[in-house]
């Protein structure tokens, strides 16, 4: 069991790998945060919560070699009941009593590749907002916007946070935001990995930039659509150099003069992706 971590300090998310068919680790910042206490060498059994509200019971192990926790009993009925493969990762949070564990499945290629024509795969744009320069470490997000468009499980209380996975399809990647309701009126999309995000893209340098975020449904005939297997969040963007002959702006990171990215298929001609964090502490 030695499952790989991605951000050290912050995170509570575990990336799945091929030792994980058994046991999983639990991020430590979060079992001694958020579990009840436990001594070296003990467990307990927990009921864990999913996206869609399906209730998990779950071993919860302190272990006697090292200072870290991981599930163990249970954790092979959650693992199949969503399809978690090496590549995949999970997400632990607490919200009022209950504990958490969210799963998001790594697109495949062919979900990712915006050339490639697939039928079967339908994107519904969610969001659309500019980024603004004087906010460089965030993404202001309207509490209309958020709540109007985006899934149940992501309407929280001011001042709650959630990790929210995001797919970047020009980088064929995934990566990880926090979405913050930071007051009454606006939810901020922010986190290390937002900032490498307009970074690597380099968004900043372009006069306008309009961030587009896309509901990709794998499955649109689906009777349940279930949040990371059925679908995910996809994000993209178009830029424009206003002090140049202005053309037609072209979407997925291209200007009138350098082309970075394919133009996708999406809604009114736009597309959106997705994102995550992780601790090395288990």
């Amino acid at each position: 069991m030695e499952d790989r971590e991605v951000d050290e300090n912050n995170s509570q998310v575990v990336v799945i790998d091929e030792y994980s068919s058994h046991s999983v680790s639990i991020p430590n910042k979060f079992a001694q945060q958020h579990l009840p206490p436990l001594a070296s060498g003990k467990s307990m059994i927990l009921e864990f919560e999913d996206f869609g509200g399906n209730k998990f019971m779950m071993e919860v192990v302190h272990s006697n070699y090292g200072d870290y926790y991981y599930l163990r009993t249970g954790w092979d009925r959650f693992q199949n009941q969503h399809k978690l493969e090496s590549g995949d990762f999970i997400y632990f949070c607490k919200k009022n009593d209950s504990y958490l564990i969210y799963s998001c499945k790594t697109p495949k290629p062919e979900e990712l590749d915006l050339q490639l024509p697939n039928e079967s795969i339908e994107r519904v744009q969610v969001l659309v907002k500019n980024l603004c320069a004087k906010d460089s470490k965030c993404l202001r997000l309207s509490k209309k916007e958020v709540e109007g468009n985006l899934d149940q499980h992501l309407i929280l209380q001011v001042g709650e946070e959630i990790i929210l996975p995001l797919h970047d399809p020009i980088q064929k990647k995934s990566f990880t935001v926090q979405l913050l309701h930071a007051d009454q009126e606006e939810y901020h999309i922010r986190g290390r990995e937002w900032e490498e995000y307009v970074a690597q893209h380099n968004l900043f340098i372009f006069d306008e930039t309009t961030i587009f975020v896309n509901k990709v449904i794998l499955d649109p005939t689906a009777e349940v659509q279930l949040v990371n297997i059925s679908y995910h969040y996809e994000i993209t963007y178009q830029t424009r150099a206003t002090n140049q002959p202005q053309k037609k702006p072209k979407l997925l990171g291209t200007t009138a003069e350098t082309c970075s990215a394919p133009t996708s298929t999406a809604v009114d001609n736009s597309s959106a992706p997705a994102s995550t964090t992780v601790d090395n502490n288990s």
